[in-house]
């Protein structure tokens, strides 16, 4: 099964990802590091040289390369502003739903993102939010303890099997 995050920028999805990932024995992957990968640029560069559109371009590119079954991916979290990209969302789809002070306070000590630099969260929030409600296929709150979000998917991908 292929389990996507999905969620707004300093949800959790990356390290809930990698944790979850290791903890089910299933591969990890961070879709915006594909993109870099992809085309040897960091986000933020690729953004500014290129511009936006030229980033969702390569997401969704990046998005319809990973065939491999058992993988946990990391989306953007603007992936759901092209709602095509659902139908290369072939799996399970978790929303990670984060109260916006507790994203402001995790940003705090993260790098700059490129779209926080032209939109606030609430912003981004309201632009997306009911995105976030189209693709989900469940909503995960991780608004506490890491692990404590992950040990709440594991719970619910087993009622699932």
């Amino acid at each position: 099964m292929k389990i996507f995050l999905i969620g707004m920028p300093g949800a959790g999805k990356s390290t809930v990802g990698r944790i979850l990932a290791e903890k089910i024995a299933y591969n990890f992957i961070d879709l915006d590091g594909l993109v870099e990968k992809n085309s040897l640029m960091f986000t933020d560069e690729l953004i500014e040289k290129y511009g936006i559109n030229k980033f969702r371009e390569l997401e969704t590119e990046a998005l319809q390369e990973i065939n491999e079954e058992n993988v946990v991916v990391s989306c953007g979290g603007g992936i759901v502003e092209n709602r095509n990209n659902k139908t290369f969302m072939s799996g399970l789809i978790i929303y990670l739903d984060v109260d916006n002070k507790i994203i402001e306070e995790r940003l705090k000590t993260d790098y700059q993102r490129p779209l926080l630099q032209e939109y606030t969260l609430d912003e981004l929030y309201t632009k997306r939010f009911l995105l976030y409600q189209h693709f989900a296929d469940i909503n995960i709150s991780n608004n506490k303890e890491i692990n404590n979000t992950v040990d709440s998917i594991i719970q619910m991908l087993e009622v699932k099997k």
